[in-house]
């Protein structure tokens, strides 16, 4: 008569197929989470870069040469790294402070270590801050301030000014956020 009697509760083969589900959602969860923390932090790298143009043409505006903080040398092609995450560095520490044009919480870095960075043409009357994004997937654009391909080296944005963000500045190959004036 034992043996005849039903046992209840669940077998191994049972607890384990329901285990192996509970993975499987875990680890699409956590995908979906990654992905959305990248293109969070896109979004920002965005912000910074218009917080920077902003203050750049309102800079131009108020300066007697009618000039761009200059990047000199042979980085003025590659642009020069825009700073940390709470302070920006020479040429662009010139926006912040008390200047007024960027208050000392204004990000010009990036936190996560992607590449950015600031160039100037001739004697700065033009620039172009690039930033690199997280997302590489995103669409890009053929002319104005937007995502643009940093294939082999180049940016080109619409013949007002083509910064050369090379390899060793840590953009090449990458899709990036670039914004550059005038326009």
């Amino acid at each position: 008569m034992e043996l005849l009697k039903l046992k209840k509760g669940f077998t191994l083969i049972e607890l384990l197929v329901v285990i192996a589900i509970i993975g499987i959602l875990a680890a699409l969860i956590i995908v979906s989470l990654s992905n959305a923390r990248g293109r969070a932090q896109d979004t920002q790298r965005k912000n910074n870069a218009r917080n920077i143009d902003s203050a750049l043409a309102q800079y131009y505006v108020d300066q007697t040469t009618n000039a761009y903080p200059q990047v000199a040398g042979t980085e003025a092609a590659d642009g020069v790294p825009i700073g940390t995450a709470t302070a920006c560095t020479a040429p662009l520490d010139t926006l912040v402070g008390t200047t007024g044009y960027l208050s000392q919480h204004t990000a010009c870095g990036d936190p996560t270590g992607l590449a950015h960075r600031y160039a100037t043409a001739g004697t700065g009357a033009r620039y172009s801050i690039a930033w690199q994004l997280a997302n590489q997937a995103e669409g890009v654009v053929t002319s104005g301030n937007g995502v643009y391909a940093v294939a082999s080296g180049a940016v080109a944005i619409g013949g007002a000014h083509t910064p050369d963000f090379t390899v060793d500045s840590g953009i090449g190959g990458a899709r990036a956020f670039v914004t550059y004036g005038p326009q």
